[in-house]
């Protein structure tokens, strides 16, 4: 009889203590609220290192892509493409080039919704769908995240920094979008406002297929590296609006 007291007690102990283990784990791999304290976006790199990252936000332009990535591939220079899920799903052949040619594949979301109208849970969705789309495509998983339309709060903020992605906005809009931002337009402001740790923002125009080549030969030629954003954020602190 003693001995199944024992028994007994050492059942009950050894659920606790798997019990207490259990807790632990949930604690610690668990996502990270949306209410918990989390990094804000990044708009640049605090450093004195003479480079920055040109970004191309992807998920409609898709005839300019290719121009665009020769040009970038004949300068030997490396950007960030944050693409749509549904764009890269679509387009896998052009997510392998890019993957090919030393690019870097950045997040988007998956299908270009307003963040801030979205609840915690579909910006986790949004992300996690075009990572996971991504990863099958090119076996490799995003790092970055950049928010359709440059929206953000902190319930988009926090689904980002869950998943342990930073969020990207910009130091210089080309604002290629309108058409009447001129190939010229682009070219002078990128090189007015260029500085070390600047990230500039792109998309497939025909406008801004005619400025890259410019806006890669004069940043290069003022000693500018360009560089991906995750290598960026390796040369100095993330900092917030300017």
């Amino acid at each position: 009889m003693w001995v199944k007291v024992i028994s007994a007690r050492s059942r009950g102990a050894r659920a606790i203590y798997l019990a207490i283990l259990l807790g632990l784990s949930l604690l610690v791999f668990q996502p990270r609220s949306h209410s918990t304290p989390v990094p804000g976006p990044v708009y640049r790199v605090k450093t004195t290192t003479r480079a920055m990252a040109l970004t191309i936000n992807v998920v409609w332009g898709t005839e300019f892509v290719p121009q665009m990535l020769q040009d970038l591939v004949s300068a030997h220079v490396t950007a960030t493409f944050m693409v749509g899920g549904a764009w890269a799903a679509a387009h896998p052949q052009l997510i392998l080039e890019m993957v090919r040619d030393h690019m870097e594949i950045g997040n988007h979301g998956w299908n270009h919704p307003h963040p801030n109208q979205l609840s915690y849970d579909g910006n986790l969705s949004q992300i996690i769908r075009t990572n996971e789309t991504v990863k099958r495509i090119a076996s490799i998983t995003p790092l970055v995240f950049a928010p359709p339309y440059g929206e953000f709060n902190h319930t988009v903020l926090a689904a980002s920094a869950a998943l342990h992605m930073p969020l990207i906005m910009w130091t210089i809009d080309t604002i290629d979008w309108r058409p009447s931002s001129s190939p010229s337009y682009m070219v002078n402001k990128v090189l007015a406002r260029a500085q070390p740790g600047a990230i500039v923002l792109m998309h497939p125009t025909s406008r801004t297929a005619v400025a890259l080549p410019e806006i890669i030969s004069g940043l290069t030629s003022r000693g500018y590296r360009l560089t991906t954003v995750s290598n960026l954020l390796t040369m100095g602190e993330p900092a917030g609006d300017q």
